[in-house]
């Protein structure tokens, strides 16, 4: 997946942007006294570096180009490359004394005419016992930036960068974090960003990887199919650097994901087991949040295979299903942040026919929203809330002199009602929104029409609506419709159009604010 992720970059770099990785990934393979030449006074080299091995210092001189080298493009490289081999004029540092390696450079592949050309090259200088000559294309750059895809953000890599992945070592990075870094990528030059927020992406993840954070490894997945689309909303037909960003974001997510799938052993199935293997104190709180991310992750995984036709999307609908069969806490969202960690899986379990534990889910989540509303006067925290004040809502406060205000709004109510309403499933239905009228838990709803607005937190086209007048009694219009903002939804959006529900959906997890029920309706019935 690395080697794909950095075999879009090579492919979309420019040459001279390529300079500073270079140097980079000369560094990480070992090289030192490296300087960077290119100019009118080069004489071929863009780069020189020595490098010991078994002992032996040798002196190596780079040229360096991007994109694919043709047949004409070699003879037309062929001058610089006599003058990188013979030409002793280079830099105070370049050592004469000391045996000389020349390698020409390409980001892209020698293609027609060029390799054989290149081979004959090669095997002449050997003949006449001249110094070596080598050639490193695209395939040989990804070999040597495997192990240090981070090369590939060198001199670029902005202060926001280095200061996300600091707070990926310190174990502090957030999703929260990781959607604000995430805006970067989509910029009014959009093309150049996706390649570069491919790697980033895959640089980040794998630093997620590391850490031991499976889950934020998927999520900055989901962020890269978001910019894919924020960047090329509208376009027909779809840009191409727009397919590519988000093919790797959903390839990226689908490595993490299996992970996560991996992981999901015979322990996760007993809650006391689940919970005690994290041995966490705070279990009240981390056991509801670690079930609502699981769950999430194999419906959004499921779903994805299902796009393959996969016979895996069968067997991780079955461990869904079990899993929140046997845990309690996948009813238990914290907060409203936690609303959309329901669709996935619950999508994914009704195209299954896991159609009762959708039943079971859903009644148990209304009647803990209802327990917690009719007991603490405080609701829950709103979708954009802070770990401190999702706890602080759930649990209270330690001093009674402090007031948290009350929330009525209740985004879980909202998904919860339109699940309902999408499956048709009316008896919970008509229970859920009895209990949430009883414990005026009003259900919020933010509206976005088919603009690049649906991708962004704060678009300029939001509608929202406090408490969205649902029917009181399964009696719907057109099937299934109960609410205003079911009629309201465009005929189709963008990423239906073309195709990309999935990425729909990946969108969805990522803001964690809204979802398209007419998209899902026919996502479900398709």
């Amino acid at each position: 997946m690395i080697a794909d992720v950095i075999g879009n970059y090579l492919d979309n770099v420019e040459e001279r942007e390529f300079d500073a990785p270079f140097m980079a990934l000369l560094r990480a393979a070992g090289f030192y006294d490296i300087h960077f030449l290119h100019g009118a006074f080069e004489f071929g080299k863009d780069f020189i570096a020595k490098r010991t091995e078994a002992g032996i210092t040798s002196q190596y001189a780079f040229q360096t180009k991007a994109g694919p080298i043709n047949i004409s493009a070699w003879n037309e490289c062929r001058g610089q490359i006599d003058l990188l081999r013979t030409n002793c004029l280079a830099h105070p540092a370049f050592d004469t004394q000391i045996p000389r390696h020349a390698v020409f450079v390409t980001t892209g592949r020698l293609v027609g005419g060029a390799p054989l050309a290149a081979q004959e090259y090669s095997e002449h200088l050997a003949q006449l016992n001249e110094i070596s000559f080598t050639t490193w294309d695209r395939e040989r750059l990804i070999e040597l930036m495997i192990g240090t895809p981070e090369a590939g953000i060198a001199g670029m890599a902005s202060g926001t960068l280095l200061s996300l992945i600091g707070k990926i070592d310190e174990a502090a990075v957030t999703d929260v974090d990781l959607e604000r870094f995430s805006r970067r990528w989509f910029t009014d030059d959009c093309g150049e960003c996706l390649a570069r927020a491919a790697l980033e992406a895959g640089i980040i993840a794998n630093r997620l990887r590391l850490s031991d954070r499976l889950d934020l490894a998927a999520y900055i997945a989901l962020c890269l199919v978001r910019a894919a689309w924020a960047c090329g909303h509208g376009s027909a037909p779809p840009a191409e650097t727009s397919i590519r960003a988000s093919e790797i974001g959903r390839e990226l997510f689908r490595r993490y994901g299996n992970d996560v799938l991996v992981r999901c052993n015979n322990d996760v199935l007993d809650p006391a087991k689940f919970i005690w293997n994290h041995n966490e104190p705070s279990a009240i709180v981390t056991y509801p949040v670690r079930c609502m991310k699981v769950m999430e992750l194999l419906g959004l995984l499921g779903l994805l295979e299902a796009e393959r036709e996969s016979t895996r999307c069968d067997e991780i609908a079955r461990l869904t299903a079990n899993f929140c069969d046997a845990n309690p806490g996948t009813a238990h969202p914290i907060s409203d942040r936690w609303a959309v960690s329901l669709i996935a899986p619950s999508v994914l379990l009704w195209k299954t026919g896991h159609r009762e534990t959708v039943r079971t889910l859903l009644t148990n989540v209304t009647r803990w929203v209802g327990d917690h509303y009719e007991s603490n006067q405080r609701g829950l925290a709103e979708v954009r809330a802070t770990p401190d004040e999702e706890i602080l809502y759930l649990l209270g406060t330690p001093f009674t002199h402090v007031d948290v205000p009350r929330r009525l709004e209740s985004y879980i109510a909202t998904i919860v009602l339109d699940l309902t309403a999408l499956f048709e499933i009316g008896d919970v239905y008509e229970l859920a929104r009895n209990d949430f009228l009883a414990v005026r838990a009003l259900p919020s709803v933010l509206e976005v029409a088919d603009t690049a607005g649906q991708y962004v937190v704060e678009a300029v086209d939001l509608r929202s609506e406090s408490n969205m007048p649902y029917k009181d009694k399964w009696e719907p219009d057109s099937e299934w419709k109960v609410a205003p903002h079911h009629f309201r939804g465009t005929s189709s959006l963008y990423l239906e159009r073309i195709g990309k529900t999935w990425d729909l959906i990946a969108v969805i997890s990522v803001l964690r604010d809204r979802h398209f029920v007419p998209c899902l309706r026919r996502y479900c019935q398709g």
